[in-house]
């Protein structure tokens, strides 16, 4: 019922990167941030199983990559695949669209992802024996906090206990739909007038 009424308020991330051209047509920014998600989940008693779960980080995990914008919205969810996958292969498995002339920030573990027509922001890599030049180091400071905005959609997804603590339950589908509705809720906060009100009182205080 949570999931219907957050899909009713249109509250939910699309999950076809097809449809995402269509739905940000109307976006009055054309600047987004992508990057990768992992959440823990239980470890699975089949051997198989367990090294399609084994992320780098050391822990069985489910992993998706998500895209947002400068208001920490989420607009965008892929499909939930192991924790085994890298980001750049979920990237390239369910290939984004995004409106011609959009900006996408994103980290160097998407190297090499590049949506057509899409401007493309990421920090320089440091080269084999080598060193960043100067321009290049202030190139990546400059972007990081910007990039950051997208830490902070992860971390609203995950104000969910579900999705934030090691999940024990099993099921695929029930898996996927834990984490549609924590990012439904997430863009609940983020549209929520009591929010804004936060936002511009900090503000006013700021100054």
């Amino acid at each position: 019922m949570l999931n219907q009424t957050l899909a009713a308020r249109d509250l939910l991330p699309v999950r076809d990167g097809a449809q995402l051209a269509q739905r940000l047509a109307g976006h009055p920014d054309w600047v987004f941030t992508y990057d990768g998600m992992e959440r823990a989940i239980a470890r699975n008693a089949d051997r198989d199983g367990q090294r399609e779960e084994y992320s780098a980080k050391k822990v069985n995990a489910f992993k998706n990559n998500t895209l947002c914008d400068n208001t920490q919205y989420l607009h965008y969810l892929s499909p939930t695949e192991s924790g085994r996958l890298h980001d750049k292969k979920v990237a390239d498995e369910y290939p984004l669209h995004l409106p011609a002339g959009s900006v996408l920030r994103q980290d160097l573990g998407l190297l090499g992802h590049r949506p057509p027509g899409v401007l493309v922001e990421m920090p320089h890599k440091n080269p084999p024996k080598g060193e960043l030049t100067f321009a290049q180091l202030i190139y990546n400071q400059l972007l990081s906090p910007l990039r950051v905005v997208i830490e902070h959609v992860h971390s609203g997804i995950k104000r969910l206990r579900m999705v934030r603590d090691k999940l024990r339950l099993r099921g695929d589908w029930f898996r996927d739909t834990v984490l549609l509705v924590a990012c439904g809720l997430h863009n609940l906060r983020v549209r929520s007038p009591h929010r804004a009100y936060l936002t511009h009182e900090r503000a006013n205080f700021d100054k």
